[in-house]
């Protein structure tokens, strides 16, 4: 700015001195140069003036410029300490979210591991459910077999069962008959009687009832006893 205005004033001299110079009157040139002075020191003074506006014009932008720098600077300061916070802030709660990870993936592993230990323990429950089902059908297969065996045997049973009662029926009907044998020998009827006198029937006699209580005591041994199936 001081640099424009000594331009400026440098200007001035040069023309009216090329003024002085070009009139040759000399009257008449002092008093174009007291004019041209006079116009020069108004244009000086008016040179100044504008300066001491322009001046005052720049410093008031100045102020203005640097107040609104400041402003800005004082803004740009205060969104630097919330930013310096909010980057505190967010590495607060990025460590606890790497925190809250590796929480999430121990947890994972540990999850991993169980459901490993569970698949385990669910295959050897469908192992061990297979191998009692296949038991359980054996089982079943064996009841039926059995089942058949007891209901063949109940036959048998019943057909032995039938064939006891006929001989027991028979030897019933067979120890009857020896003992009337018997009886018809311990009392013969007149005939019998008169031949058990002769001599050889007396020397018998002994050899005879011995015979007949041997025979007794068979037909006692051969006698079914009647015995209820105990089923």
């Amino acid at each position: 700015m001081k640099l424009k205005f000594q331009h400026m004033l440098l200007s001035l001299m040069i023309a009216s001195f090329f003024i002085g110079f070009v009139y040759p009157d000399m009257a008449n040139a002092a008093s174009k140069q007291d004019k041209s002075a006079k116009r020069t020191a108004l244009m000086i003074q008016k040179i100044k003036q504008d300066a001491e506006l322009e001046k005052t014009n720049m410093q008031a932008q100045f102020d203005m410029q640097k107040k609104k720098l400041e402003e800005e600077l004082a803004s740009k300061d205060e969104q630097l300490i919330k930013t310096e916070k909010s980057m505190a802030t967010t590495e607060r709660k990025l460590k606890s979210l790497e925190s809250d990870i590796a929480k999430v993936k121990a947890e994972k592993t540990a999850l991993d591991s169980k459901q490993l230990e569970t698949q385990t323990q669910l295959e050897s429950t469908q192992k061990i459910l297979a191998d009692l089902n296949a038991q359980y059908k054996q089982a079943q297969a064996d009841l039926k077999f059995n089942d058949n065996q007891r209901k063949t045997q109940s036959t048998h049973l019943a057909e032995t069962t039938k064939l006891l009662d006929a001989c027991e029926i028979k030897n019933t009907k067979l120890h009857q008959f020896g003992t009337e044998l018997i009886k018809i020998y311990d009392k013969p009827d007149s005939y019998e009687a008169v031949m058990r006198k002769e001599s050889f029937f007396q020397l018998k006699r002994v050899e005879l009832e011995n015979i007949l209580q041997a025979q007794q005591d068979k037909l006692d041994d051969e006698k079914v006893v009647s015995r209820k199936p105990a089923y």
